[in-house]
């Protein structure tokens, strides 16, 4: 049985590190208190098991890009800018959190993996509200009707992660402005419908 956390501990950072560095499996507790310099009872004390502490800190880092893009497409009058300020979201965070994006990718997107439950939170939290923007795009005449709302969601999001995925994590010098722009060219340059007036 879980146990429910006593208190929110600063150890997001840390423990995504080892866990992107080893995987969950070989990650150890012992790792993770080091790193991020709390003694290893105090994490049984607040979530129990390793396990409990990794589906933790994947909703908080869920919790934390909702958060992020709802209050930049809150701040944005139209669907094109709310849709910009989803990727620029989307980007920054993994450049934020290069190893909650490889946990992320690597850990938990997939069938038949034990962190299922959290590839289904993504999809129905994160996935949804960028479902409701191309379903408005797609009503104010911004993007192309016959596009399955669905599948352009999951290409948003998956073009945005495999590109922060590959460029923060894999190249030593990167600029992310470039990376910005190419993403928002190529996603409007797809969707968008030119015959708008």
């Amino acid at each position: 049985m879980a146990r429910k956390r006593r208190k929110k501990l600063p150890i997001f950072e840390a423990a995504m590190t080892v866990f992107s560095e080893k995987g969950f499996e070989k990650a150890t507790v012992d790792e993770i208190a080091e790193r991020a310099g709390i003694a290893k009872g105090t994490i049984y004390y607040n979530y129990g098991s390793k396990k409990n502490l990794f589906l933790s800190l994947l909703e908080e880092g869920i919790e934390r890009l909702e958060t992020a893009a709802k209050k930049e497409i809150a701040r944005r009058n139209n669907i094109r800018t709310k849709l910009e300020a989803l990727i620029t979201v989307q980007l920054q965070f993994f450049e934020d959190h290069k190893n909650y994006c490889k946990v992320l990718l690597s850990e938990v997107w997939g069938r038949d993996t034990p962190w299922e439950e959290k590839a289904e939170r993504i999809r129905s939290g994160y996935l949804s509200m960028i479902r409701d923007l191309i379903e408005v795009g797609k009503a104010e005449g911004l993007i192309k009707k016959r596009l399955d709302a669905g599948t352009t969601a999951s290409a948003l999001f998956g073009m945005i992660s495999i590109a922060a995925l590959d460029r923060f994590l894999f190249e030593k010098e990167y600029s992310y402005e470039d990376i910005l722009n190419t993403l928002r060219s190529f996603f409007f340059t797809g969707v968008e419908d030119k015959r708008r007036t």
